[in-house]
């Protein structure tokens, strides 16, 4: 499971960059005002098939059957960014929520 993350990583690089900044930028507000962890997960929600069509729509159509080849299958070469970047989202909104609500 590992290597095939690492492959997502390779070919996902667009997609965990947007995920990241997104994700930077609310955990930032969430240390000022934790309160506001419910909306920033819905809009995490929306944002996924948003960042999923950048992060595709950056990427050349040719590269992914190359990944495939490789021995990860389409949904996993699809699902496997969303799923580690959103698992790194609810964590990083759990310390810094904690950290808001010790600094509140």
């Amino acid at each position: 499971m590992l290597e095939k993350i690492r492959l997502s990583r390779k070919f996902g690089k667009a997609t965990y960059v947007i995920s990241a900044i997104l994700t930077v930028a609310m955990a930032v507000f969430v240390v000022f005002d934790p309160m506001m962890i419910p909306p920033f997960i819905i809009i995490k929600i929306l944002s996924v098939p948003v960042i999923y069509y950048l992060g595709t729509a950056m990427e050349k159509g040719l590269r992914m059957y190359f990944y495939i080849n490789l021995g990860i299958s389409r949904m996993e070469f699809l699902f496997i960014p969303t799923v580690v970047e959103f698992l790194a989202f609810v964590v990083l909104m759990v310390i810094t929520g904690i950290i808001g609500y010790a600094i509140g």
